[in-house]
């Protein structure tokens, strides 16, 4: 399977290409953020922030923004930036996906927005429409995650229009880690950014609800208001990555410093990535998943961060992916019992959604340790 020369990424990463040097399209879009004036993109985020704060003071309203918040490193740093950095007044929405990792996950999640006196809302699905999506998400398209990566996105959006705050503020650029946007480019929100991105893995809501026979308003959390309503309500996205140097094992210091943000063991991610996936349990399946589908899972990614950055070797990168990856977690134990499916059936389901010219070989698949408070996770 084929490789970046520069990063460890493969062929089979979404969107990936290569040039005539074999070096992958992330690192061509990374390689343009040393060329890149910071000081004034700083000049330009605070004088979008400055507009919006005395636009929504001067009308009353108690906020000035919505930071979505998850917990992990990147939505903590998010919301510290916004109200230590930039004086803002943000509300904290999270959509809980229902697998935060005890005891840092949830720790992060609830004591954060506290620290920083932040108004917090936080939404959580019941497990049955919970274990429904997930395992449906499974099925159609090899990704359980379809609730966490359509709510987290539309249930925020939703709040936004309701409570009418017109500026969300995002985290990193995706321009770090795929090249469908480059950097400043992403002010667009709504349904059209993420089926741009593949976010849904093309199953909209109401597609969902005919797939697990449910009443469209069991699925109202995943709906996305209209371009109409977005442009009614003068809703727009900034994503922090875009003003900043993004640096995401910096940033992670930074909050553990600042606001006793924690970091953890997580199945499948090198111990020096102690920010990596802190707020789910089911990190280490959803990797699983993805080795089987795609030949590769989340050290690769991590690693090929630390390659662009210069603070890793591209040697050390490919060291560190096999000794990680293609491990069966402890995890899949917990997952199969909720999904109340057979470790056959989760194989079947998966090998159907192999991407080619990967080819998995479940007899190079080794069982990963049990973490240190595995035992303590799984209470349904």
């Amino acid at each position: 399977m084929k490789r970046c020369t520069r990063c460890v990424m493969p062929e089979t990463w979404p969107g990936i290409s290569f040039d005539e040097e074999g070096v992958c399209n992330i690192c061509r879009e990374v390689e343009k953020k040393p060329q890149i004036d910071w000081a004034e993109r700083q000049r330009w985020l605070r004088t979008i922030l400055q507009k919006y704060k005395e636009y929504k003071r001067s009308r009353g309203n108690k906020y000035d923004c919505l930071v979505g918040y998850s917990g992990g490193k990147d939505s903590a740093y998010t919301l510290w930036a916004a109200v230590k950095k930039y004086g803002m007044k943000p509300l904290a929405v999270t959509f809980d996906h229902g697998f935060p990792l005890p005891p840092a996950g949830e720790w992060n999640l609830m004591e954060v927005p506290k620290k920083l006196d932040c108004d917090h809302l936080r939404f959580t699905l019941g497990n049955g429409l919970r274990n429904a999506l997930c395992r449906t998400g499974s099925e159609v398209n090899g990704d359980f995650c379809w609730h966490c990566h359509v709510g987290v996105v539309a249930y925020p959006l939703q709040i936004a229009v309701k409570y009418k705050i017109p500026l969300i503020i995002y985290g990193e650029s995706t321009s770090e880690y795929t090249s469908y946007y480059e950097y400043g480019e992403e002010d667009d929100v709504g349904e059209r950014k993420v089926n741009r991105m593949g976010v849904n893995l093309g199953i909209t809501a109401e597609d969902m609800a005919g797939m697990i026979n449910v009443d469209m308003r069991d699925l109202s959390p995943f709906v996305f208001p209209s371009q109409k309503e977005i442009r009614k309500n003068h809703i727009r996205a900034v994503h922090l990555g875009s003003f900043i140097k993004w640096d995401t094992k910096k940033q992670s210091e930074l909050i553990r410093d600042e606001l006793g943000w924690d970091g953890d063991d997580v199945e499948g991610v090198p111990a020096e990535y102690f920010y990596e996936k802190v707020e789910c349990m089911l990190t280490g399946v959803r990797d699983y998943l993805k080795y089987i589908k795609r030949g590769f899972s989340r050290a690769t990614h991590l690693t090929s961060i630390d390659v662009r950055h210069g603070r890793m070797t591209r040697e050390k990168a490919m060291e560190l992916v096999k000794e990680y990856e293609g491990k069966r977690p402890k995890s899949l134990d917990y997952f199969l019992k909720i999904m109340d499916m057979t470790e056959d059936e989760f194989m079947e389901i998966a090998l159907k959604h192999v991407i080619k010219p990967h080819k998995f070989d479940k007899n190079k698949i080794k069982p990963d340790k049990e973490l240190w408070d595995q035992h303590l996770w799984f209470v349904e």
